[in-house]
């Protein structure tokens, strides 16, 4: 018997509408797992009815990332690549069952596994290098403590102390201490560099340049009284600060390093007779037509401006650092004091006053 599957029917014609000879019992069955209208067709196998669309609506979008269905343009059933048992996606179609990775059937989820087999090399790595740099900080740690002094340095010609940013110093602050100690650095090749501009100013013998003989003169005491003042005023103390976590090196270095910045400014002036080759010294000489003395001056300008303002920036870091571990200067204070006391000079101090305190009382002088 001939039908369209198209048209409504009754609920009683549905059970013996595909096959008539079928008896009530399997008619029943049969409808109560095709409950849904079905279409025929020649070159495929029964589907739903409501599933039936096109392919671009299938895949649409999707298609272009590797999951569109078959070709545009083709009607392609949704439930095709469906299991016929559980009403679920094939396995193996659109999952990597051993990465977890959602990925295309065309491969492209290769590179997303190799992404992350590339992020955990370098987060090993990482941990790795942290462990070595904990292990290399604890063999420091229970040398000192137990009494052992660490071999000497630097500097590297003539090692008379220990210097080691990623042994002594907290790995968080450690980029903020090696920047310090590169403006140190710096300020070394600086001190070089004005040095040579003032020489070639008092060689070119510039008539509108006085006293150029004293500033190549002081600029030369500067090489050995600014580098040794700097060290130890205020690149040592900013180190022991962060290594011991101590306000009253931190007091040190605010003092000293502002007043190395008032020098900065001093030398980027350049006041004749002074031992910098500044502003005025880079006018006076062009005023002479001497061009390789001014431009050598006018590059020492630069430097000292461009030192200036990154030891300004280090100086306000240090403050925010120094503000943010709840610092105080009472603290500075108290640790001067205990400093001191236990100090050979303070003890040295201490003792005498205790004796002179005695024989006053006793009235015995001698």
């Amino acid at each position: 018997m001939s039908r369209n599957p198209f048209e409504d029917h009754d609920d009683d014609d549905d059970l013996f509408a595909e096959d008539p000879f079928a008896d009530s019992h399997t008619a029943a069955a049969r409808h109560n797992n095709n409950s849904a209208r079905v279409l025929v067709d020649d070159d495929q196998d029964a589907v739903p009815l409501h599933s039936v669309r096109r392919s671009e609506d299938a895949g649409g979008f999707l298609s272009g990332v590797g999951l569109g269905g078959a070709r545009a343009g083709s009607y392609t059933p949704v439930g095709a690549d469906t299991d016929a048992h559980t009403g679920y996606a094939k396995r193996g179609m659109f999952s990597d069952d051993n990465s977890g990775v959602t990925k295309s059937s065309g491969g492209g989820g290769g590179f997303v596994q190799d992404d992350r087999e590339a992020e955990l090399r370098r987060r090993e790595e990482a941990l790795a290098a942290r462990e070595q740099e904990l292990r290399a900080r604890e063999a420091h740690v229970q040398m000192m403590a137990s009494g052992a002094r660490p071999p000497l340095n630097f500097p590297p010609l003539y090692p008379i102390m220990y210097h080691a940013i990623d042994t002594e110093v907290p790995i968080g602050d450690r980029s903020t201490v090696r920047t310090i100690f590169y403006l140190w650095l710096a300020l070394e090749a600086m001190l070089v560099f004005n040095c040579v501009a003032c020489l070639i100013v008092m060689i070119s013998g510039a008539a509108d340049v006085s006293n150029s003989g004293a500033s190549f003169g002081s600029s030369f005491v500067y090489l050995f009284t600014i580098s040794l003042g700097s060290f130890f005023l205020w690149y040592r103390p900013v180190y022991n600060a962060y290594m011991k976590d101590s306000s009253m090196f931190f007091y040190f270095f605010f003092i000293f390093n502002g007043f190395h910045i008032l020098f900065d400014a001093y030398m980027a002036v350049g006041v004749p007779g002074a031992g910098s080759a500044g502003i005025i010294i880079m006018l006076q000489c062009l005023s002479s037509n001497k061009k390789a003395a001014g431009a050598l001056s006018g590059i020492s300008f630069s430097l000292w401006i461009l030192h200036l303002l990154a030891s300004l920036f280090m100086y306000r870091k240090v403050r925010m650092h120094y503000t943010a571990r709840g610092h105080t200067f009472s603290e500075a204070k108290q640790q001067a004091y205990q400093g001191f006391a236990q100090s050979s000079a303070g003890q040295t101090a201490v003792t005498t006053a205790a004796g002179a305190y005695m024989r006053s009382n006793t009235g015995n002088f001698v």
